[in-house]
């Protein structure tokens, strides 16, 4: 059975190695291995070491960890013929912690097509941490920052009880427009248990279809994308403090919708073109196709230039019997989306 994978990333000094250094005492741990990069922050040495095998080590708490060295396939490699050769206990999950600067779309990119993890390892979600104090200003100055926030489906929200009241509300109605699926979860001193945490991965939408209402709720896509200052609550920003956009120069979430069931064939012609001629910019995509003849959706994921195996549940989730596919894109006009994806019912 394929292992489920959670990046989690967050730009500098936002909370992650508070959040980790927690996670990995807690005994709720104990079937994750942790991935931690060797450029990375996360220092284990104070922790409570059951075992050391290689490039491994055992904690008291019976979580796993290992350092990236290298190429991240060889450690997720290294680890599973460990696992298999009982040179340390099973697990049933694997978190793997990036830098503060990391891009995690290759990351993903790479657990959806290296042959090597096929079968063995699959991307479950993405988590970053957002600082509350220093958010917005590295929303404004880092694409870094953007990224990981724009990529996500957990944004954990830290220091929120010592940033001020008016910036923890500005900096979270600007996340909800940046990215309207993410579920966004204060974080205390980074006090998260591994139940509320890997909790909200929507994982295998077979065993769990309903998680995919987290990230198909195309009201949420649809609501005015002018942060929180149409409620009346200004605080003093800038004109351009409107747009929640405005520093990632293009990268933009929407939900693209389409009420009649389509052919298959034509929504494959269509992601293939889309693939083929944006991949680079087509940072995520993921969704639930009506398809003609069925009766369930058929749920489609992709990263960059890489298209899922489409997989076909027995029935919706939902009343909404819709398509519809949220894109994570860099620079791709939604409206040519948009156009494309309605044409798809006239094939």
């Amino acid at each position: 059975m394929s292992t489920p994978v959670t990046v989690l990333t967050g730009f500098l000094g936002s909370g992650k190695t508070t959040l980790l250094n927690n996670l990995l005492r807690d005994p709720g741990m104990a079937d994750t291995a942790v991935v931690i990069n060797e450029f990375g922050e996360i220092a284990i040495d104070h922790l409570l070491v059951e075992a050391s095998i290689e490039n491994a080590v055992v904690l008291q708490s019976g979580c796993i960890c290992c350092t990236v060295r290298g190429d991240l396939v060889d450690t997720l490699d290294d680890l599973d013929a460990k696992r298999r050769r009982g040179d340390i206990p099973a697990f049933s999950r694997v978190a793997i912690e990036t830098t503060g600067l990391a891009d995690p779309a290759p990351i993903a990119q790479t657990l959806a097509s290296d042959p090597l993890l096929d079968g063995r390892f699959h991307l479950a979600s993405i988590i970053s941490t957002v600082d509350a104090v220093h958010g917005e200003g590295q929303l404004d100055s880092y694409q870094e920052a953007v990224k990981q926030a724009a990529l996500a489906d957990v944004l954990l929200l830290t220091k929120t009880d010592v940033a001020e009241p008016a910036a923890v509300a500005s900096l979270s109605a600007r996340l909800r427009a940046l990215n309207p699926g993410a579920d966004l979860v204060p974080v205390v001193r980074g006090e998260i248990t591994p139940e509320d945490l890997f909790g909200r991965v929507a994982g295998d939408p077979r065993a769990n279809p309903e998680m995919l209402r987290t990230w198909l709720d195309a009201e949420a896509f649809e609501a005015p994308q002018h942060g929180h200052d149409e409620h009346g609550h200004g605080h003093g920003h800038d004109h351009h403090h409107q747009d929640p956009n405005r520093h990632s120069d293009a990268i933009r979430a929407f939900c693209l919708t389409l009420d009649e069931p389509v052919a298959w064939e034509a929504v494959t012609r269509w992601l293939g073109s889309i693939t083929s001629l944006r991949g680079r910019d087509l940072l995520r995509m993921k969704g639930v196709v009506a398809v003609e003849g069925l009766a369930g959706p058929v749920v489609v994921q992709g990263v960059q230039h890489l298209i899922h195996p489409p997989v076909q549940l027995p029935a919706w989730p939902d009343e909404d019997h819709r398509t519809r596919i949220v894109f994570i894109t860099n620079g791709i006009p939604e409206a040519a989306l948009r156009a494309s994806l309605a044409a798809l019912s006239s094939d």
